[in-house]
């Protein structure tokens, strides 16, 4: 752990890098060489050799909080709020965020944005799905669903159309295969 002292130096340090300092870059792999990953060092680099202008202060913000984070641990994966990954789904007014790929299992944990009036068409699960209700409504088997709210559909059942009024958010856990966007 490093004292109150050693941080501060370290983001002088740091924001010598990203004020373009010839021997900063040297003097920070020589401090840090077994905690910084290649990736941050690359990061750090890259601002330093960037044009004569200095980054916005958000974006050295950025880079500076990047460099502070803790590495991810080995077999830990992190999908945060902030982080803008939505894809495009088939069903218009529907985008979709990958949280997660199991391969062992064969299932993708996917979050779902649900545009208001949107409706989802009926469908066979060739694998079990499960949704969870974040936000908003949505209607299905005759049910409306609200925030809170859990479905379970087993593998071989057929799905009707589901609809919603309000738009939602909903967590489904479903075989990758059925939802993921087919590999180019």
């Amino acid at each position: 752990m490093h004292s109150t002292d050693q941080h501060n130096e370290d983001v002088r340090l740091i924001e010598r890098v990203v004020a373009r300092d010839a021997g900063a870059l040297s003097d920070l792999y020589d401090r840090h060489s077994r905690l910084l990953q290649f990736d941050e060092m690359i990061a750090v680099a890259l601002a330093g050799a960037a044009g004569q202008e200095s980054p916005r202060p958000e974006v050295k913000q950025r880079l500076l909080a990047r460099i502070a984070e803790p590495a991810v641990p080995a077999g830990y994966a992190f999908r945060f709020g902030h982080d803008d990954a939505w894809l495009p789904h088939p069903v218009p007014g529907i985008r979709m965020k990958v949280l997660a790929v199991n391969a062992a299992s064969g299932y993708a944990t996917l979050l779902l944005d649900v545009a208001p009036g949107t409706t989802f068409p009926s469908h066979h699960h060739g694998g079990a799905e499960e949704c969870y209700v974040i936000s908003g409504t949505l209607r299905t088997c005759g049910r409306e669903m609200r925030a809170g709210d859990f479905l379970h559909a087993d593998a071989g059942t057929d799905h009707g159309e589901l609809t919603t009024d309000t738009g939602c958010r909903v967590l489904l856990v479903v075989p990758s295969e059925d939802y993921m966007p087919a590999p180019l």
